[in-house]
């Protein structure tokens, strides 16, 4: 039996600069895949990672492995925009 299992993730809304950014931290992982499994990553457009195994438990750990990373990377990318954005406060020492 040769069958392949297939799955794509796209997400396409987010600026050019935090798409290419995100594929690029994701990238380096899909040169670690079991050798049954083949990963690629493309951000030209927007972000798209299409995943291929020929054993469906494989895929689905890669599936969770990819969107646990990318669920982190855009926390922290949000965490890191909400920052730069606050208006600095006196703190409680500071005197009027």
């Amino acid at each position: 039996m040769s069958e392949q299992y297939e799955i794509a993730i796209e997400i396409d809304h987010y600026d050019p600069k935090t798409s290419r950014s995100l594929a690029a931290a994701i990238t380096p992982d899909t040169l670690d895949t079991p050798n049954e499994c083949r990963v690629q990553v493309d951000s030209s457009k927007r972000i798209r990672i299409i995943i291929s195994c020929k054993r469906i438990n494989l895929l689905r750990a890669l599936l969770n492995s990819y969107l646990s990373v990318m669920s982190m990377i855009l926390h922290c990318l949000e965490v890191l925009e909400y920052e730069s954005t606050e208006t600095p406060t006196r703190g409680p020492t500071d005197s009027d």
